[in-house]
């Protein structure tokens, strides 16, 4: 559930601008039986970044970890670059210094 408020109306704002990315995650992640989560680890590490998800509990760690061992195409990259592009930057937050 999304918080009450001046917040949640950012998070709601921002999950509206976001659909077509989160769509593209779990499309891309179907097609190679993944999680949109696992989609967006790899894509993390596609583009030379480390990430460090959190895991609650063995089951996720595991889902995390499944984030490995196979690749994003280019192609998939790329359209994840390029509808990530489309969305404006996080209030004081420079997309460019990331």
């Amino acid at each position: 559930a999304l918080p009450e408020g001046p917040r949640g109306n950012i998070f709601r704002e921002r999950l509206a601008q976001a659909a077509p990315l989160l769509e593209a995650c779990a499309s891309i992640g179907a097609a190679h039986e993944k999680t949109s989560a696992q989609v967006a680890l790899n894509w993390c590490m596609a583009k030379g970044v480390v990430p460090i998800p959190g895991a609650r509990n063995r089951q996720q760690a595991l889902a995390n970890a499944a984030a490995m061992g196979w690749r994003l195409s280019e192609e998939e990259v790329a359209e994840l670059d390029r509808l990530s592009a489309s969305l404006p930057p996080m209030p004081g937050m420079l997309l460019a210094d990331i």
